[in-house]
């Protein structure tokens, strides 16, 4: 609740044109920077071998069952958002997965595509601003909103509660290195461009998170800027920053 009032009241004010609000950008820039060591030592290596010795109907049986995992957390957030539409939507695409656990998406067959949701946009829809930007260690760009809704994600998750301590402790981890090697070998090539052909490649990722964030809480329409000429993230647009692919989300209330 605290973050939720912090994002909802933060100086919003002082940004102007679209721009993101980065008040503590050295901080942020030095762990972007450890995150982005991390990433060329250890994970893009890791990716490559995994696009290149992995199949790739295994990748896809892989990143379904990920998918499958947080099922109930995007049902939580569409019931929490007061969209029955979306709640009926990922409840039925639960429901067709299950028989084989997620490993095979038969759901999208039947029209049900994938349609994430998150603590985050919840809060986006309840009216919370973003709230100032963070680059989280090993996580990367958020925001105070996005931030207060992995907390509350966290807690939604069943999996939390289907054993011991240490049990819950080693399935995350797993859950959460997969899931970071799946999304680096989906955008392989993508970020590997974006890394050599950016001037200053953390105001690009910080740009690119805020319009692909506001897209997605807008049913993944283009944000207002884009509507009036501005670029957008459209040079990148299958990045994620998360664990698992985002086709549809959450829409923002009405006024």
């Amino acid at each position: 609740m605290a973050l939720f009032l912090l994002a909802g009241c933060a100086s919003q004010g002082d940004v102007e044109n679209g721009a993101v609000y980065d008040p503590i950008e050295p901080a942020n820039r030095l762990v972007f920077a450890v995150n982005d060591a991390v990433d060329t030592v250890v994970l893009q290596p890791t990716a490559f071998v995994y696009k290149e010795v992995v199949p790739a109907p295994i990748r896809e049986v892989v990143r379904n069952f990920l998918d499958w995992l947080s099922s109930p957390i995007y049902i939580a957030n569409s019931a929490l958002q007061g969209d029955l539409e979306g709640l009926e939507h990922n409840a039925a695409r639960f429901v067709a997965n299950s028989p084989m656990f997620g490993l095979v998406d038969n759901a999208t067959g039947l029209g049900l595509e994938r349609r994430p949701e998150d603590f985050g946009q919840t809060l986006a829809v309840w009216g919370a601003e973003d709230g100032p930007y963070l680059v989280l260690p090993l996580l990367g760009p958020s925001n105070l909103r996005d931030t207060g809704g992995m907390v509350a994600d966290y807690f939604m998750d069943p999996i939390n509660y289907i054993g011991d301590e240490d049990t819950v402790f080693r399935l995350q981890i797993a859950r959460r290195v997969v899931g970071a090697v799946d999304f680096r070998a989906q955008n392989y090539q993508q970020i590997n461009d974006l890394k050599a052909t950016s001037v200053d490649y953390y105001a690009r990722v910080r740009t690119i998170y805020k319009q692909r964030r506001e897209a997605l809480i807008r049913n993944n329409t283009p944000p207002p800027m884009a509507a009036t000429g501005s670029s957008s993230s459209g040079e990148f647009e299958q990045f994620q920053p998360s664990n698992a692919p985002i086709e549809q989300s959450g829409s923002r209330a009405k006024d």
